[in-house]
């Protein structure tokens, strides 16, 4: 099986809302291409392109929450000629998304009770797994980081070309101390009578 990966000149700057928390920074994020020739003959490509993140003050204002919007965008292709038809085929878009350090062991808010960690996405107006947010206090117990695995959406592919985009989806991180790093995804899984394959591309970390 042959491989390559295309990183493309093609920057998409991230636009930056300077908040309470941070400091100003906008860092390019880049288009990656990943082609793959499979055991049955078809070339596959699976690429990740148009994202952004804008990064705005949580509305919170709490120290310990980070927001932003970001888009993105995957796009399979299949080509070439294989010995044998594809039957089936799917791609998924998300993110990565990692916490240096998780405070909710322990954290507490003023009197009231610890609130545990939470990760809320928003796509398209319905939003899975928001939980209140209050500021914290300095009372908490601190536990390693994690690293969790968000997607934003799976298509089934019904020809040699399938895309996935997502704009303007709410990102929102509690419970972490310190750095939160992102990292896009675009996967597309094939499938013959002779093989399955799944190719995947990454995208360059970035902070939120």
């Amino acid at each position: 099986m042959r491989r390559s990966i295309v990183a493309m000149p093609c920057l998409v700057a991230a636009t930056l809302i300077i908040g309470t928390f941070g400091t100003a920074s906008a860092d390019p994020v880049a288009d990656k291409s990943r082609e793959v020739i499979t055991d049955d003959g078809w070339q596959v490509r699976i690429t990740k392109v148009a994202e952004n993140l804008d990064r705005v003050p949580n509305l919170a204002a709490s120290p310990f929450t980070r927001e932003g919007f970001v888009g993105l965008e995957a796009v399979a292709d299949i080509s070439g000629h294989g010995r044998v038809p594809v039957d089936s085929g799917n791609m998924t878009l998300g993110y990565q998304i990692g916490c240096q350090v998780d405070v909710s062991n322990g954290l507490t808010v003023g009197l009231s009770a610890a609130i545990g960690p939470n990760i809320g996405i928003s796509v398209g107006g319905v939003n899975a797994g928001a939980s209140a947010l209050a500021i914290p206090t300095v009372s908490f117990s601190p536990k390693p980081g994690t690293i969790t695995t968000v997607p934003f959406g799976t298509k089934q592919l019904s020809g040699a070309h399938g895309s996935i985009t997502a704009d303007q989806v709410q990102i929102k991180i509690d419970s972490c101390m310190g750095p939160v790093s992102l990292r896009s995804y675009a996967i597309v899984s094939t499938s013959t009578a002779d093989a399955d394959n799944s190719i995947a591309v990454y995208g360059d970390p970035i902070w939120l």
